[in-house]
């Protein structure tokens, strides 16, 4: 993804902004935005961004569209200078009435200003606000050296001056209080997940969709391939015969896509197992072992000069595709669970989809985080996602069921793996850590570590993360509940 950097100061920031682009210079050409004002220095970074200047009030990352229209038309981005005009004439309220995957800065003629992130938090965003400079930056190294603590954006908040961060979004509660039969959920599903995809694939020409052969990434790339009249480029990455690959080469098959199928071995998971650190921003046990084929997989597709790729990110949080929400009590603890995935994906898997894309200057877009796709599946009842057939229950089953035709039943029905575990890389480092890690210095690094290490792979990747981040950033790292 790219990334969106600017310094809000009273005396001339250019400087200060310098050394924000020069760290993050893998995103991609830099291109200046010029304010009205002389009070502050913005830059887009992005490999599909033109190097340049270009003067304006208004600094944009990603896209964003008018939610205002009605679904069945579908939505139309609209362009940097559109959003500035809209935030002159109405001030950060229109936020209200759009959506998209962004990040913005507006410098107003009175030396105000406006920073903003969108709703859901795909696109990443940090500041640090010393008192009489504001730096923003898409991630944490960036702001390292800079004086003050680093902290996270809200998703769907501006900031104001005077009243801080301001939020105009908020999640909906996942009840299952919607009526409504279960075809025509089923078809709004269908509906608005392709008009999720279309608004995201609308003028791209170096397009690419990540697929693992489950079923999150092939619905998909089957929306994106009737979509388009040529084939689609597809990406699959794994360990020699391995799930994804197998499934993989199957959906694309189905889909006549130009398929892309590269295998991996320890050797080149260690050789990239620093970069990923680096990059990642996290020492998450989870979230390093599928940021690894993450990373490999955007590598090759950036050498094919792919600028943006599709990915099945986020459906798992909606449908509750994770394997232990089945050992659950009570329905309530399960949307509770939901709810808490969806407040902690921009720093989780919205993290990790965007620093190992990134670091190769590609952008990755995320159809399943549609807000109204979000806001209709928030109210279905729990038992259309995790749907008991034959005493064993069925994680998303309500999307199992709107694409088998598309997909076929073998891929539609296919049970679900983590990333890590499909690719077939899930314990190839948990037996490395256990080699170069003894008992006796696990009980002692994790019991000094100022937050919990939870096991030898972790403290593993923990070495490693600490070579490159200050124990300061610590609490800016995400966490996933489990590690296994």
């Amino acid at each position: 993804m790219p990334g969106l950097v600017a310094v809000f100061s009273e005396t001339d920031s250019t400087a200060d902004l310098e050394p924000l682009i020069k760290c993050l210079q893998y995103r991609g050409a830099s291109r200046m935005v010029a304010p009205v004002n002389d009070n502050c220095s913005m830059a887009v970074l992005g490999s599909r961004t033109s190097p340049g200047n270009n003067a304006g009030q208004t600094a944009l990352d990603g896209y964003i569209i008018h939610s205002g229209q009605k679904e069945t038309e579908g939505h139309k981005a609209i362009s940097e200078k559109q959003v500035g005009a809209m935030l002159k004439e109405k001030g950060p309220s229109c936020l209200e009435k759009i959506e998209g995957e962004f990040t913005l800065a507006y410098s107003g003629e009175d030396g105000d200003f406006t920073v903003a992130r969108d709703p859901l938090g795909v696109k990443p965003l940090y500041y640090v606000d010393s008192g009489d400079t504001f730096f923003i930056a898409p991630e944490i190294k960036a702001l390292v050296g800079v004086e003050g603590r680093i902290r996270e954006v809200p998703p769907g908040s501006y900031f104001d001056r005077e009243e801080g961060w301001v939020s105009y979004f908020s999640l909906p509660l996942f009840n299952g209080g919607r009526k409504m039969p279960l075809e025509e959920a089923e078809e709004k599903v269908r509906h608005l997940l392709k008009l999720a995809v279309e608004e995201r694939i609308s003028d791209i020409a170096d397009l690419g969709v990540y697929l693992s052969g489950g079923l999150d990434s092939s619905v998909v790339a089957a929306l994106a391939a009737e979509l388009r009249e040529e084939p689609i480029s597809t990406y699959t990455v794994g360990v020699a015969g391995s799930r994804d690959i197998e499934y993989a080469s199957a959906v694309a098959e189905r889909l006549g896509s130009q398929h892309h199928q590269y295998t991996y071995d320890l050797d080149q998971i260690l050789e990239v197992l620093p970069k990923v650190i680096y990059h990642l921003e996290s020492f998450d046990c989870a979230y390093v072992r599928s940021a690894i084929p993450n990373y490999i997989a955007a590598r090759h597709a950036a050498h094919d000069r792919r600028r943006v790729m599709l990915t099945g990110e986020g459906s798992d949080e909606l449908f509750a595709g994770y394997s232990y929400l089945k050992n659950m009590k009570s329905g309530r603890e399960i949307e509770s669970e939901i709810e808490s995935f969806m407040k902690s994906l921009s720093n989780t898997g919205l993290q990790r989809v965007d620093r190992m894309n990134s670091a190769h200057g590609i952008e990755c877009r995320v159809p399943f985080l549609k807000l109204s796709l979000l806001e209709l599946v928030a109210q279905f009842p729990l038992e259309w996602k995790l749907h008991d057939r034959e005493n064993e229950p069925v994680d998303k089953w309500i999307l199992r069921r709107a694409f088998e035709d598309e997909l076929g039943t073998r891929v539609a029905w296919r049970e679900k793996e983590q990333f890590d575990q499909g690719s077939g890389s899930a314990q190839m480092l948990a037996e490395v850590a256990e080699t170069e890690i003894s008992d006796d210095e696990f009980e002692a690094e994790s019991q000094q570590a100022p937050v919990p290490v939870r096991n030898k792979e972790e403290l593993y990747y923990y070495r490693i993360f600490r070579q490159f981040y200050p124990e300061s950033v610590l609490p800016l790292v995400g966490r996933w509940a489990k590690t296994g």
